[in-house]
């Protein structure tokens, strides 16, 4: 088989790999389409570190090609394949596909059957790149125990911000979406989220008018692409309130927290939400998540070394990457 790996930061390589063996509860899948991330990105830098030879790739969908006669996921299946998953071995427990372990730019993988998440006709392949941002949203919501009415501070518009607060919605919370870049705030608008505000000092002021003069009952700090001073959120919290940091993967944060002590906020970090990704597929089958707003831009697999490359620069460079859903299509 074929795969995209990593020799050293910087060189991403198309090589020839054994052809794998289908195993007792494993499925074989063909990859069709994978996500071009962030964390990938960050892989591909070096900034992540990995131990080469190494196959980038967090976020993939692929056709189940072979299947045990007794597996309940059946050959022609299309599904998503989960980044993240159980590892006794691993320190952490876990297994973070194309950061702790090859991940899916290549031609097949081979995955648990618990793993794979067979997807109905109604998610199409766009949508099904929604799917990890919507399991995260959905998390948060569990973490913070979100209830219906409450407002919930959002920092950082970019798409997962989006999601969580469409999802926010759903659930019947109020979002308060904060950002400081102005094509993220229309967006949101344009997606039905109401109240979207600058990151600045009007920010306690506008809060303070949409709780009718109280404080947000819980924050969530999105640590994609955001760089404003996470500490903003506790003075804009209620006391005994909860506060999530999130992120794709690990991030460094500097993080002032006399407030949140002295108002006694409980902290959440969340970096995966397996659990929710069944969940997710529900919510996107039933239209819950209004993504006209995104875009989508399609390549074939030979583009992604200039991928890479360009990406890279602007990561180094400290520019923000594009919002934008990049797909990479593996054919068949």
């Amino acid at each position: 088989m074929k795969v995209w790996q990593l020799a050293y930061p910087h060189n991403l390589q198309h090589v020839t790999a054994p052809d794998l063996k289908l195993t007792s509860e494993k499925v074989k899948v063909k990859v069709t389409k994978a996500l071009l991330t962030e964390a990938d990105v960050a892989v591909y830098t070096g900034a992540i570190k990995v131990k080469a030879p190494f196959i980038p790739g967090r976020f993939a969908i692929g056709q189940v090609t072979e299947a045990n006669d007794d597996s309940f996921i059946r050959k022609g299946e299309r599904v998503y394949l989960a980044g993240v998953t159980e590892d006794e071995c691993a320190p952490d427990g876990l297994r973070v596909a194309g950061e702790t372990t090859d991940g899916f730019y290549r031609d097949f993988v081979l995955a648990g059957v618990d793993d794979v998440y067979p997807l109905p006709a109604s998610v199409s392949d766009e949508a099904a790149f929604l799917i990890d941002a919507i399991a995260l949203s959905e998390r948060v919501v569990d973490e913070m125990h979100v209830e219906a009415g409450q407002h919930i501070l959002v920092l950082g518009g970019g798409l997962y911000g989006n999601i969580l607060c469409q999802i926010l919605i759903y659930h019947r919370a109020v979002p308060i979406l904060a950002d400081n870049n102005a094509e993220r705030l229309a967006r949101a608008k344009k997606s039905g989220i109401y109240y979207t505000f600058p990151n600045d000092d009007t920010l306690k002021e506008n809060v303070l008018n949409v709780t009718g003069g109280k404080l947000a009952d819980g924050a969530v700090y999105l640590a994609l692409s955001n760089r404003c001073e996470p500490s903003v959120m506790f003075p804009l919290v209620k006391r005994d309130s909860y506060v999530s940091f999130c992120a794709l993967t690990g991030k460094s944060l500097h993080v002032n927290l006399e407030y949140a002590m002295k108002n006694n906020v409980t902290i959440k970090g969340i970096t995966e939400s397996r659990e929710f990704v069944s969940t997710a597929i529900n919510l996107l089958a039933n239209k819950a998540v209004n993504f006209s707003e995104f875009s989508f831009h399609s390549y074939r697999e030979e583009e992604l070394p200039r991928l890479m490359d360009e990406y890279a620069n602007l990561y180094e460079s400290g520019a923000y990457l594009p919002e934008q859903f990049d797909i990479v299509k593996f054919i068949f």
